[in-house]
């Protein structure tokens, strides 16, 4: 470990200096996209502050400054016209919230420093040098590692993303030579990202024996007959004046800011200034931590309640209102529909109130189950009233989030029918993906309209749930959502039509929740004594395992937990002296991954064993010891949550618990035996095959792929023959192997780098395998291109169905951000376009179930593969409708081709 840990700082005698520009781009890069409900991108501005914060915390500073590099040509431009040229432009969002940053830094008093002509480098070091010939410390805060050649033993370096401090000794140690011969090293080994071109032919180690065996680079030069590798001289030679140039371009420059350490008092008491940018911004969580009152959290929720009472919001309170309520959804033959609950597990939880909305601008709320000590109906009269309305097929209902509620007054008595909008599913069409699309937010994004919050009504208050709420809050709150409910479906109603969508919402994703809903309300029989059992199989595996590992250790080791990184870092690497593989991605210290582990596996036994541990750890935590907690009590069945909005493809997804990810191959595939059909019944498995690459063949229409599929030929065969110049019959299994990833990997962006990383083969041979499969497939290819040049054009790209999505990293100069959007593109359309097939074959066969009545029934959808319960007497009839429904539901050129397994639980008909 090369860290400081001995040193003492303190914040009186103290500055730190920031690195802005690093602490930027890692906030940018190292969150997902973040908007305001308006759109405003925030999460660089975000994670700014919140390194501030945590800086803040962990030094205690009195003396800070933020140094920024300044715009324009620098004074190592002048040197080298080329400096830095072949750097990527940054993201075009980027700058916008940077001045958002500078703006924060202001209101907190953070002193900030920049100077034209220089580098924040430069002045980092110039600030720390007049400070330190004062008797300061000086630490810098960067991830540069420019910034080691000004270590002394007042100064330190702090690398805030690995939480590492590091002083001269430690660096010096970690480099292998005196942090002065930086400059040296570098002027020979140069600096790709700042495109300093140092000596051509010399690498890491020869500079590094070299900066061993000479002074200084005057000192290489003064004695280059010294040296014996003819190579390594005749590079020196040819490239004396680039070394000299690099040496230059790399030292650090003083200039004299003429600021004081008065100018870099900094005091943390003045966080709480940055409120209003919080608030503007809608961070949250900072805004709590910069100390609101519960003074003011009340304030801004009467503020909110205030503009709720503009609008005409009324609680039902007797007979003849409730009687009036439902004359008045017979007469405007549709309303919006909004469900409060005591809990958010649907099938579980007990309904508390009903809000509903006829017309613009004025709602109901209904309480019958409210702990309140208030007046109100009874749910016996409010369903009694109701339930021939929600029921009535020919009365529109328009929800958020519709299958919760359908779920909800399903456990109560009432099959809401009629549902023909879901406002939350049409915004995941109609919005962008950085667009936040709950309720609340589309509210306020769309109509500029603050509601209140969950929180508002129930956590801040610390109540046990909603039904603890007064009725006449829980009616701002709840007749609030029947109402925003009601204008965002006739607001999306347009959105969808203009952008050619009303047809895919329509005919497939609102059928396909009926058919969704249906599923989740049926659920899945877990067998809870047989994960029982597992789990304590999996226990006696774990605890040989551990044994096994002991005995190859020292009692020392006794007290080891093989859960634990760092402790195992320590075994690794230092106590059986390993060779350490990679870094941590955060903190400091070495990496002890899977990949790791496989690497190490050859040089001792250990690494495997823990290897085996950890996969057998995390099948018993994350599956085995936690499903038995979404064991439905009244039914002994899981009722997981199919989302069709998580995925911006829309692919559909699993949540609560994730059955989708339940393993389907080596020991975690014993799990999916305690999933089982109930008495009489077994599991029919019906899997689309190769669907995305059978998509492909159809948009790209391309020959060879299309004649694969035709004459039923083994696809990744057929590749690897192409790839590998070999016939079709003699394919070896690890050549289809390769040709099977090829062909899969292909749709999700494949570079020669990632295939190269992926199947741990050269660079070049990579290479070449890409460049055959487009000659193989030439017409997969031209589609690619096409595809995205209508992106280019259009700014989105369209399923086969017409799903659209927004790509605006189409238009970045930033290649990395580019590329990857060009990957998105690509992907969306083939998947989008696959998902779509699998939600039409779900319409169908739910629709044929019910048309032949013969018991089966689709429990489950994970990704390309459906699983139905069928009774045993029917399986061959419903293995007849099952793969004729899903292989005919497209009129292609392009065969769908459907396996079908059966088995007496979901292991059995697992691949």
């Amino acid at each position: 470990m090369y860290e400081a840990f001995h040193v003492k700082l303190d914040p009186k005698k103290t500055v730190f200096l920031i690195d802005g520009s690093s602490f930027l781009y890692r906030a940018y890069y190292g969150m997902r996209p973040l908007h305001t409900t308006k759109g405003e991108p925030v999460q660089a501005v975000y994670g700014f502050c919140r390194m501030m914060k945590r800086l803040i915390a962990r030094f205690s500073p009195q003396y800070i400054s933020l140094v920024w590099d300044s715009k324009g040509p620098t004074t190592r431009h002048e040197m080298f016209d080329e400096y830095k040229a072949t750097r990527q432009p940054p993201p075009s969002d980027l700058f916008d919230q940077k001045a958002k940053i500078v703006e924060f830094a202001d209101l907190i008093g953070l002193n900030q420093a920049k100077r034209s002509g220089y580098e924040a480098d430069d002045i980092m070091y110039s600030l720390a040098l007049d400070q330190q010939k004062k008797g300061f410390d000086a630490v810098y805060i960067t991830s540069d590692k420019d910034m080691g050649q000004a270590l002394t033993n007042s100064s330190f370096l702090y690398d805030y993303f690995k939480d590492q401090l590091l002083d001269k000794q430690a660096l010096e140690e970690k480099m292998g030579f005196a942090v002065e011969k930086l400059p040296f090293y570098f002027s020979l080994l140069g600096d790709v990202s700042d495109n300093i071109p140092g000596v051509r032919g010399i690498g890491k180690k020869t500079a590094e024996e070299l900066v061993l065996q000479f002074d200084s680079l005057d000192d290489l030069y003064a004695r280059l007959d010294t040296i014996a590798k003819p190579r390594v001289k005749n590079a020196l030679e040819v490239n004396k004046e680039k070394a000299f140039l690099s040496r230059d371009l790399f030292l650090l420059q003083y200039v004299d800011m003429g600021i004081g350490r008065r100018s870099l008092e900094f005091d943390p008491a003045q966080w709480i200034k940055a409120r209003p940018l919080f608030r503007e911004l809608e961070f949250k969580s900072l805004l709590e931590d910069a100390g609101i009152t519960k003074e003011q959290r009340e304030a801004l929720v009467e503020e909110k309640i205030a503009a709720i009472k503009q609008h005409d919001f009324r609680r039902v309170a007797t007979s003849a209102e409730l009687a009036a309520v439902v004359q008045e959804i017979k007469e405007h033959g549709e309303c919006a529909v909004d469900t409060e609950a005591d809990g958010v597990r649907p099938l579980q939880a007990k309904m508390v109130g009903i809000s509903l909305c006829m017309q613009a601008d004025r709602a109901y709320y209904i309480p019958f189950a409210h702990e309140t000590d208030e007046p109100q109906l009874s749910y016996q009269e409010v369903r009694a009233a109701l339930k021939p309305v929600l029921e009535d097929p020919n009365i529109k209902k328009y929800l958020h989030h519709a299958k919760f509620d359908q779920l909800l007054f399903s456990t109560h008595g009432i099959a809401l029918r009629g549902v023909m909008f879901d406002s939350l599913i049409a915004a995941s069409l109609v919005t962008r993906d950085w667009q936040r699309i709950g309720l609340k937010h589309l509210a306020a994004f769309y109509f500029d309209e603050h509601m209140l919050t969950f929180d508002e009504m129930v956590k801040a208050k610390k109540l046990p749930n909603f039904s603890y709420v007064p009725l006449a809050d829980a009616t701002y709150y709840s007749a609030n959502d029947a109402y925003q409910t009601f204008k965002l479906t006739k607001l999306f109603e347009k959105d969808l039509k203009k952008e050619g969508m009303d047809s895919l919402f329509y005919t497939i994703e609102m059928p396909v929740l009926q058919v969704i809903y249906e599923m989740e309300k049926r659920g899945i029989f877990v067998d809870r004594e047989f994960l029982a059992q597992l789990d304590q199989t999996i226990s006696k595996a774990l605890g040989r395992i551990e044994e096994e590992i002991m005995a190859m250790l020292g009692p020392e080791h006794a007290a080891i937990n093989l859960n634990s990184p760092r402790q195992i870092e320590q075994l690794l690497f230092y106590d059986l002296k390993l060779p350490p593989q990679k870094k941590r991605l955060k903190g400091s210290g070495y990496s002890t991954d899977q990949g790791v582990l496989a690497a190490l596996a050859p040089m001792h036994p250990i690494p495997a064993l823990l290897m085996k541990y950890r996969e057998l750890f995390k099948l018993q935590t994350t599956y085995i010891q936690a499903l038995p907690h979404y064991i439905n009590p009244h039914d002994h069945r899981v009722h997981t949550t199919f989302s069709q909005t998580r995925v911006a493809t829309g692919r559909l997804s699993s949540m609560d618990p994730n059955l989708q990810n339940v393993p389907a191959s080596g020991v975690g595939i014993e799990i999916r035996a305690a999933f089982k059909p109930d008495p009489g019944k077994l599991f029919i498995s019906a899997d689309y095959s190769q669907i995305e690459l059978r998509v492909l063949a159809f948009l790209s229409q391309d020959a060879a792929l299309k004649q694969a599929f035709l004459n039923g030929r083994d696809i990744h065969r057929e590749t690897a023959a192409h790839l590998f110049d070999v016939p079709f019959d003699v394919v070896t299994h690890e050549q289809r192997q390769i040709g099977k990833r090829i062909n899969f990997s292909i749709l999700y962006g494949l570079t020669p780098y990632g295939l190269s990383k992926d199947l741990n083969i050269p660079f070049k041979d990579a290479k070449i395998y890409i460049e055959k499969y487009f000659a193989q497939y030439p017409g997969v290819r031209a589609w690619m291109d096409q595809v995205i040049e209508q992106t280019e054009k259009n700014g989105y790209v369209t399923t086969y169905w017409g799903r659209r999505r927004y790509i605006p990293g189409i238009y970045e100069k930033n290649q990395v951000l580019y590329q990857e959007a060009k990957r998105v593109a690509i992907n969306t359309v083939a998947q989008g376009t696959a998902a779509e097939i699998m939600k039409k074959g779900m319409i169908a066969l739910h629709e044929r179930f019910k048309k032949e009545d013969d018991g089966a029934q689709i429990l489950l959808q994970i990704h390309d593969e459906l699983l139905i319960a069928a009774p045993q007497e029917q399986r061959e009839a419903v293995e007849r409708v099952v793969k004729e429904t899903l292989e005919g539901i497209v009129d292609w050129d392009v065969p769908l081709a459907v396996t079908i397994r059966h088995g007496a639980d979901w292991k059995e008909v697992s691949k």
